[in-house]
C-alpha cells in the first residue's frame, strides 16, 4: 500500500566515521531490582545490529528510549531555574533511583493531600490547595527516604483508595521499580562486549536534556545511552514548541538520525521519534525498522497468490473494530478467538455463560458517537458474508469457574458455555478448525491470543495457532506475521517465533498499520527513492 515505502536505512549513511548517530530505540524493558533478566532483554539485542553497524565504522552511537510512563518535568521550567533543576536531580540521587517522588508526583490533588496529611509536614500542607503546581510534589520530596516510604506504604494499603486506580502499581509492582536506564546501560554493554574485541564503552547520561559535556567526550567506536526521554513532559507534550525545543537540543548532539524503534512509531506527538529527524533534517531507518516495514510492505502489498486469513484476538472487539473492518477487503478468511469471540457468539445466539464479553455495552466511535456492541458484532458479520470472508469462530471451549489454573478443565462439547464456567481458551475441535484453515492459506497475520495463554491450562489455543504458523512457513513457505504484543509472547513462550516470517516488536504499532493507519514515526523518515 501506498502509506508503507521503503525508507532509507543506516546503510544509507557515509562516512559516519567519527561522527554522532543519534538512534532513537526501544528499551522499554522490564526491570527488577535494578536488574533485567536476560529472558526479558529481546528489545535490547534487537537493536545490537544496528548500534554495531555505527560503531564498527567508527561512528559514535547516541541512544535515547523511553521507560515506563512517568509524569515528566518540563524542560522549559528546568531551564529556566537551575535551583529547581538542581533539587529534582538531588532528589533522585538521594533516593537511589528507587522512585517515591516519581511515584507520588503522578497521583491527583486529592491523593497527594492525604498522604500528607499524615506526614510530619502535614499542618503546613493543609495551606496547599488541590490545583496541580501548588508544591505539593515539592513538600513530598523534602521528606526523609524512610517518611517517604512509610507514607507511601500505607497509602497502598488504604482501602479506600484501591489498587485499581494506580496503573503505575499494576506496571511497576509499586514506587520500588525503577524507571530509570542506568540498568539498560550495563545489560546493553553486557551484550556488545559478550566475546568481542575490542572492548565496547557504554558511557550513560543521567540528564538526556544535559549531555553536551560527555557528548564532546566520545571516540570513535563508543556508545553513550541518555536517560529516559520521558523524565522530561515535553516528549509527549501536546504543545509542539514544546516538543520542538526537546527536538533542537538533542538534535544538538548528533550529525545522523536513525529511527530503530517501530513499536514507538505510532506515536505523533513525540520529540525523539517526530520531532529530531524535522530538526536535523533527515531520518533514516535501522535494521530493526527496515525489518518491520518489509515485513508489512508484503503483507500489506499484497504480494503473493493464495488465500489470506487474519487471526485476531484479545480482550476487547471494541479495541479491534477498525482493524476488523478495514482487513475485511484484504482477506478470504477471519479466526477470531480470545474474550472478544464470546461477544460475537453472543451476538449469534450462542450461550456464553460467565465468560468475559462485551454484550450489552457500548462505546465512542471515532466520530465520538455512542455505538452498541451487540449491533456492531452482529452488523460486522453481515458485512464480512458481504465481502465473501470466511469468519470461524469457537465450536468448543476449555472451561474453568474462575480464572485460575485447574487440572481438570472442563471441555465444552458445543459452542455453548454452560451456567457457571466461563471459557478461557478455545476447544480442541477448534484447534483442529483453525489450524486446517491456516494449512490452507499462503498468508496468514495474527494478533491477539486465543486464551489466557499465561496460565498453562489456557495456553494450548494460542500454542497451537504458533505452531501452524510455523509448521506452514517451514514447510511451504506461508508468510506469516505476528503482531506483537501478547501473540508475540505467546509465541516466543512456546518456542515458534523463530519459525514464523516476522515477529513484530510492536503490538500498538502493528495494530495501527493493519487498521490502514500511516505511523508518524515512520512517515517522519526518508523515502528510500530522495
Amino acid at each position: 500500500m501506498s502509506f508503507l515505502t521503503q525508507k532509507r536505512s543506516v546503510e544509507d549513511i557515509w562516512p559516519i566515521y567519527n561522527k554522532n548517530v543519534l538512534v532513537r530505540v526501544d528499551f522499554n524493558v522490564p526491570v527488577q531490582n535494578g536488574i533485567i533478566a536476560k529472558s526479558k532483554d529481546q528489545r535490547i539485542q534487537a537493536a545490537i545490529p544496528t548500534i554495531r553497524k555505527i560503531i564498527d565504522q567508527g561512528g559514535k552511537a547516541i541512544l535515547m528510549s523511553h521507560m515506563g510512563r512517568p509524569t515528566g518535568h518540563n524542560y522549559a521550567v528546568l531551564r529556566t531555574s537551575k535551583e529547581k533543576k538542581r533539587r529534582y536531580l538531588q532528589i533522585w540521587a538521594d533516593e537511589a533511583g528507587i522512585g517515591y517522588t516519581t511515584f507520588f508526583s503522578i497521583r491527583n490533588g486529592d491523593e497527594k493531600k492525604k498522604i500528607l496529611s499524615w506526614s510530619s509536614v502535614s499542618e503546613r500542607s493543609q495551606e496547599l490547595s488541590q490545583m496541580q503546581g501548588a508544591g505539593k510534589t515539592d513538600m513530598f520530596a523534602s521528606l526523609p527516604n524512610e517518611e517517604k516510604k512509610a507514607l507511601l506504604k500505607r497509602f497502598i494499603s488504604d482501602e479506600s483508595y484501591g489498587h485499581a486506580t494506580f496503573p503505575q502499581l499494576r506496571q511497576y509492582n509499586g514506587f520500588d521499580d525503577e524507571l530509570t536506564l542506568r540498568p539498560v546501560a550495563i545489560r546493553l554493554s553486557e551484550l556488545l562486549n559478550d566475546g568481542s574485541e575490542p572492548k565496547v564503552e557504554v558511557k550513560f547520561a543521567e540528564d538526556c536534556l544535559d549531555a553536551d559535556d560527555i557528548v564532546a567526550t566520545l571516540e570513535p567506536g563508543q556508545v553513550l545511552l541518555l536517560e529516559n526521554v520521558r523524565f522530561y513532559s515535553d516528549e509527549n507534550s501536546r504543545k509542539e514548541s514544546e516538543r520542538l525545543a526537546m527536538a533542537q537540543k538533542i538534535a544538538s548532539y548528533g550529525d545522523f538520525f536513525v529511527s530503530d524503534a517501530f513499536g514507538t512509531s505510532h506515536r505523533k506527538n513525540s520529540a525523539t521519534m517526530v520531532g529530531i529527524p524535522t530538526v536535523i533534517g533527515h531520518g533514516c531507518c535501522g535494521y530493526l525498522m527496515q525489518k518491520e516495514i518489509m515485513a508489512y510492505s508484503k503483507l500489506l502489498g499484497g504480494d503473493g497468490d493464495g488465500k489470506r486469513v487474519a487471526i485476531v484476538g484479545g480482550a476487547k472487539v471494541s479495541d479491534k473494530i477498525l482493524l476488523l473492518e478495514h482487513i475485511l477487503t484484504q482477506i478470504d478468511s477471519l479466526i477470531v478467538g480470545g474474550a472478544m469471540a464470546y461477544t460475537f457468539l453472543k451476538a449469534a445466539g450462542f450461550q456464553i455463560a460467565n465468560s468475559f464479553h462485551e454484550s450489552g455495552q457500548s462505546f465512542g466511535d471515532k466520530y465520538g458517537e455512542r455505538q452498541n456492541i451487540d449491533d456492531l458484532a452482529k452488523h460486522f458479520l453481515i458485512k464480512a458474508k458481504a465481502c465473501n470472508v470466511e469468519v470461524l469462530l469457537p465450536v468448543d471451549h476449555i472451561c474453568h469457574t474462575s480464572c485460575e489454573p485447574t487440572d481438570k478443565p472442563f471441555i465444552t462439547e458445543t459452542a455453548n458455555v454452560p451456567d457457571g464456567y466461563m471459557a478461557l481458551d478455545i476447544g480442541p475441535r477448534t484447534i483442529e478448525l483453525y489450524q486446517k484453515c491456516i494449512s490452507q492459506c499462503r498468508t496468514a497475520v495474527w494478533n491477539g491470543p486465543m486464551g489466557v495463554f499465561e496460565i498453562p491450562t489456557y495456553a494450548t489455543g494460542s500454542f497451537s495457532i504458533a505452531k501452524a504458523m510455523g509448521d506452514g512457513t517451514q514447510e511451504r513457505g506461508l508468510l506469516s506475521i505476528i503482531g506483537g504484543g501478547a501473540s508475540a509472547d505467546a509465541a516466543q513462550l512456546c518456542g515458534h517465533a523463530t519459525r514464523v516470517s516476522h515477529v513484530s516488536s510492536g503490538g500498538g504499532a502493528s495494530l495501527d498499520l493493519l487498521e490502514g493507519k500511516v505511523l508518524p514515526g515512520i512517515d517522519a523518515l526518508d523515502d528510500k527513492n530522495t
